[in-house]
């Protein structure tokens, strides 16, 4: 894909603009910033145009003025309108990216009208703009068994999900609490599930949308979504899977699978822990996300002081 991507800033390659739309089912942020670096390009050519006509009337008896020496330099004009863009360029491409992505972001998203249960300070679920719309029935599309998982307390949503959270925490290389500190966030310690229209459990612990490559069932879900910095109420599609195990599974392969997330893992200049990683990468548009989470691990259950309590 990259090879072929590098043909998009070739401007007389338009299979390299096929590439992108490509590039769009797979990374929606990196497609965007294709999309951005296209569009520079075109304003910096209109620019370059602007220049040469008026380079056109101060020499139009230059015998160097001729129609061969115009098509030349109008291709070497559009071919460095494409690399300035691709290196830079004006920092156009990168105000329109954000504005894209502010639009249509990525697909791991969550109903941001799920009004859950407080976690232990005070937060509630996060509220995230929301993905691209995907046209499917507007109800769980294929049946997922069994009635709406319910947890007691704090503790029952800790001890029945750490397993399956520590597995997935190991091939991410993050620690356990921190998924479990996400999704506590994402659902209100469980409280507060995404269910169907008529209560059928989803089991998504970690808002995962329902995008177009998704062939799984799908809840749909009445939510809140910021548009233009305005909250608005939507319905949105999200992915429904048939345990808490299949949730994380799918989770760790929305991570594994996008470039974004797993630089943003990696990367040591990145300052904070796996919340702020996330929200570096493009997870949530909510600027206190990283610290929501952070407050969630230090939150007494999670560092285990409420069942040393008990115990004592």
């Amino acid at each position: 894909m990259s090879a072929t991507l590098s043909n998009a800033s070739v401007f007389t390659d338009v299979n390299g603009l096929n590439a992108i739309r490509q590039l769009g089912r797979e990374d929606t942020s990196q497609a965007m910033r294709q999309v951005a670096e296209q569009f520079e390009s075109m304003f910096l050519n209109m620019m370059l145009k602007g220049m040469r006509a008026g380079e056109d009337a101060l020499f139009k008896d230059n015998f160097l003025n001729s129609n061969e020496m115009k098509f030349h330099r109008e291709n070497l004009d559009s071919q460095l309108s494409l690399h300035m863009a691709s290196t830079g360029g004006v920092g156009l491409s990168d105000a329109l990216h954000r504005q894209l992505m502010a639009r249509y972001p990525d697909e791991v998203k969550r109903p941001a009208a799920q009004e859950a249960a407080p976690v232990s300070d005070g937060i509630n679920p996060q509220r995230r703009v929301s993905g691209r719309p995907d046209y499917r029935p507007a109800s769980l599309s294929q049946p997922v068994s069994g009635a709406q998982p319910v947890f007691e307390t704090q503790q029952d949503f800790v001890d029945t999900l750490m397993p399956m959270a520590e597995k997935a925490a190991a091939r991410l290389g993050v620690e356990p609490q921190a998924l479990i500190a996400q999704a506590a966030l994402e659902t209100g310690w469980g409280k507060k599930m995404i269910t169907g229209d008529r209560g059928e459990p989803s089991h998504n612990l970690f808002g995962i949308k329902a995008g177009a490559s998704w062939q799984g069932p799908a809840a749909s879900v009445s939510t809140l979504e910021f548009r233009d910095g305005v909250m608005q109420r939507e319905r949105a599609l999200f992915r429904a899977y048939e345990s808490f195990e299949d949730s994380f599974e799918d989770y760790v392969q929305v991570l594994s699978s996008q470039s974004r997330y797993q630089q943003a893992l990696a990367d040591p200049a990145i300052s904070g822990g796996f919340g702020h990683r996330l929200q570096h990468a493009g997870y949530a548009t909510d600027p206190e996300y990283g610290d929501k989470i952070d407050r969630v691990m230090n939150s007494p259950v999670l560092r285990g002081e409420s069942r040393e309590a008990v115990l004592r």
